[in-house]
């Protein structure tokens, strides 16, 4: 009999916990990690600290090319799926090689969300999702003193304090799409504000942007309903959506992400969701919820390896750790720490 073949879509705190954990608990099977990025798993959350030269890049990857040699991973760079077929067990890559699995976790992450009527001045704004992201924050901050954000994401948060530390003048505009996945609310608004002022940061009250004008490489013009505001750059933090486009007609179930039950499983045999790309039956809630941070994803990642050899692990929270953000539950470990 052939030796099995595992498959891990991603290169995220998922994907690489999920690969250390199948190699950890004893597969001899063949572990390929796939990954659309051109770089090694990094940690999303110190992509700040990062920008503001606290840490160095290297500091940013979970593990030196060296590991996955040395633990027999074979981890793909580049290489971006577009398709699987379930039936037959294959995954479909962009340059149309396939590779056949006996077990697939799926940990595809998320990207930038960016509500609809601000993707027109999409253009003109910086998110902060990978360390090319961040590379380009480090660029732009070279020629401008003054930064306008948008949203109010955790990463908005912390982006802020490390730009504060470099002496940078912060505006952030706080409205109903603000601090996802948090729900908005007078309350936390007047908290957050609070918070913000008290820091050094200048709070524009509005409700939506008209107009974004950029008036020269370092000059941007935002015309709200109540005032304009120049700035240097733009951030934009609205949380992220699963990246699971390329899976819609896959057959697999998919609602905000890939619908999976208590144990991590989709609808197919030894196929899982794991990170910010699924969403999670909980039988007490009797509905489904999203994992959102880096610690939640890894722990995902570590129960579905272990249960596609075989254990049968629940990822189940308690369920006042829950939050319902606009009809999507949603278990965040970190959006107190602000």
């Amino acid at each position: 009999m052939s030796r099995q073949s595992f498959v891990i879509i991603g290169n995220g705190p998922a994907a690489n916990q999920a690969a250390e954990s199948l190699r950890s608990q004893g597969s001899e099977a063949k572990i390929t990690m796939l990954s659309k990025d051109s770089f090694r798993g990094y940690l999303p959350h110190l992509l700040p600290d990062f920008i503001s030269g606290s840490i160095g890049e290297e500091s940013l990857y979970f593990r030196p090319h060296a590991y996955y040699k040395e633990k027999n991973i074979f981890l793909r760079l580049g290489q971006k799926a577009v398709g699987i077929d379930f039936s037959k067990r294959r995954i479909f890559l962009e340059h149309r090689e396939v590779i056949s699995f006996d077990g697939l976790i799926i940990a595809t992450g998320g990207k930038p969300r960016i509500p609809e009527y601000y993707q027109l001045f999409e253009d003109l704004m910086l998110t902060l999702k990978t360390p090319q992201d961040a590379k380009l924050w480090i660029s732009k901050l070279k020629s401008v003193d003054s930064i306008l954000m948008l949203g109010g994401d955790l990463t908005s948060l912390s982006l802020t304090r490390a730009l504060l530390k470099m002496g940078k003048t912060i505006q952030f505009i706080i409205n109903e799409d603000s601090f996802w996945p948090i729900p908005y609310s007078e309350e936390i608004y007047k908290a957050v504000a609070q918070r913000l002022e008290s820091k050094g940061v200048q709070v524009v009250h509005c409700n939506k942007i008209r107009r974004v004008t950029q008036i020269d490489e370092n000059l941007i013009e935002v015309d709200t309903d109540t005032c304009s505001v120049r700035t240097g750059a733009i951030g934009a933090f609205f949380g992220l959506v699963p990246d699971v486009r390329f899976l819609v007609r896959s057959g697999l179930d998919i609602d905000r992400g890939i619908l999976v039950d208590e144990f991590l499983k989709t609808r197919f045999e030894d196929v899982f969701a794991v990170g910010d790309c699924a969403q999670v039956y909980h039988p007490a809630l009797r509905n489904y919820w999203v994992s959102i941070g880096y610690q939640n994803a890894a722990t995902l990642g570590k129960i579905a390896a272990s249960n596609l050899l075989g254990s049968d692990l629940e990822a189940l929270v308690a369920p006042e750790s829950i939050l319902d953000v606009g009809g999507v539950k949603v278990n965040t470990s970190w959006w107190t720490e602000f």
